[in-house]
């Protein structure tokens, strides 16, 4: 029987079958594995330039383990801050990888941005570190081979 109109939407998302979405949920598996990554983050969110901010006082932003799925998202799909936010804003997916609440609104451009540029460089260089040897560990990667992308982006040759 078919209906004109549902009665209601479900409450939750419905997991996708997509090799994207696998390869996500298998990231995500590695990330909760890397407690140590998101102590790191968490490190250079408590600094703004040479001041360490007071963690108790103003306005709840980004946990530090949402910023550093937010990074890994935005280096996995290579995407713009402005990507970024409309694909978190639009895709379950995304939003359950990067453990943003469905009840609340997501972050915006700017916010993705001004905490992503929080993290040093030091301390990405140590989480790639890190996730190259839990791959290892776990037979996922062997860290033997390097693929790079070689294309000339809008370039005459």
């Amino acid at each position: 029987m078919r209906k004109s109109l549902l009665d209601q939407l479900p409450l939750t998302p419905v997991a996708i079958d997509h090799d994207h979405a696998r390869e996500l949920g298998a990231a995500s598996v590695l990330l909760d594995q890397l407690p140590e990554a998101v102590k790191l983050v968490y490190e250079d969110l408590s600094w703004r330039g040479k001041k360490r901010v007071d963690p108790t006082k103003g306005r709840h932003g980004m946990a530090a383990e949402q910023v550093l799925r937010v990074a890994v998202l935005k280096q996995m799909t290579d995407s713009s801050y402005k990507q970024l936010a409309f694909h978190l804003a639009d895709s379950a997916t995304y939003r359950t990888f990067c453990r943003l609440g469905f009840d609340r609104k997501p972050p915006k451009k700017a916010t993705l941005q001004k905490n992503v540029k929080r993290l040093k460089p030091e301390t990405l260089e140590a989480i790639n570190r890190m996730v190259v040897l839990k791959a290892e560990e776990l037979g996922v990667e062997n860290g033997k081979k390097i693929r790079t992308d070689c294309t000339q982006c809008g370039r005459e040759i």
